[in-house]
């Protein structure tokens, strides 16, 4: 199993410019790390690069297949910061739908079911159906392969 911590240093090698940012030297900085990469899909997909966008989404694939719990939780909070990302400049997310691999697409899936879904429940509902994502069981996770 990978953890989070050397597929980020895997992402800061293939994209140089992530290296400039704090957040990538602060192993604790989710936050900064997920916004400072879906800017940087973004830019991507904007520029042309299809490539690297895909390069990004096949290293998240091969994560949530194969990784730790940290780097498939890593991964979950990622996919959600893209689409917070995506859909503040263009209003549609899923412009990077066609970049997703069977993993990552049911986790983008399930963070937009509950989005919509959970849009009037609490924070601590929404934590919870979120863990269970990104922590199925050993069970179901043999089962969706």
């Amino acid at each position: 199993m990978v953890n989070h911590q050397p597929a980020i240093t895997h992402l800061v090698r293939v994209f140089p410019e992530l290296a400039a940012s704090p957040a990538w030297e602060n192993t604790a900085d989710h936050d900064g790390q997920w916004c400072k990469l879906a800017r940087l899909i973004r830019d991507q997909y904007q520029e042309g690069n299809y490539d690297g966008v895909q390069a990004v989404f096949d290293r998240l694939e091969n994560l949530l297949a194969d990784g730790a719990p940290d780097a498939r939780a890593w991964v979950a909070g990622f996919l959600q910061t893209v689409q917070d990302v995506a859909s503040w400049d263009s209003g549609n997310a899923d412009m990077f739908f066609r970049f997703l691999g069977r993993a990552t697409r049911r986790t983008w899936e399930t963070l937009n079911t509950i989005r919509f879904d959970l849009a009037d429940c609490s924070i601590l509902e929404a934590e919870i159906l979120m863990w269970r994502v990104v922590h199925p069981t050993p069970s179901s996770r043999v089962a969706r392969r």
